[in-house]
């Protein structure tokens, strides 16, 4: 588990399906005698929420497929504004 350090929002980049993007610094926990550096995260919050409902579910996932359709636009669009990141977190609620 990474412990969050501190964040950074992106703004100006929109989208249909997303509520909030930002980077944050995680830093994995201390290992004696390996450290391991800090990683830059994009962590995308989506407007779309879980659920056990069955057709809510399925409805969810064709949204979700939309998103990760237009990943690598958001992508190229947060690397230009905040420089380079590790990876990407998606975030249902």
């Amino acid at each position: 588990m990474h412990d969050i350090i501190s964040t950074k929002t992106v703004s100006g980049i929109t989208h249909p399906l997303v509520a909030e993007m930002y980077i944050k610094k995680g830093y994995a926990p201390y290992d004696i005698g390996n450290e391991i550096p800090a990683e830059d995260i994009l962590v995308i919050e989506t407007y779309f929420e879980r659920s056990e409902d069955q057709d809510y579910a399925s409805h969810s996932d064709s949204y979700l497929f939309d998103l990760l359709a237009d990943l690598e636009d958001l992508k190229s669009k947060a690397e230009q504004q905040v420089g380079h990141f590790d990876r990407i977190d998606i975030r249902t609620h």
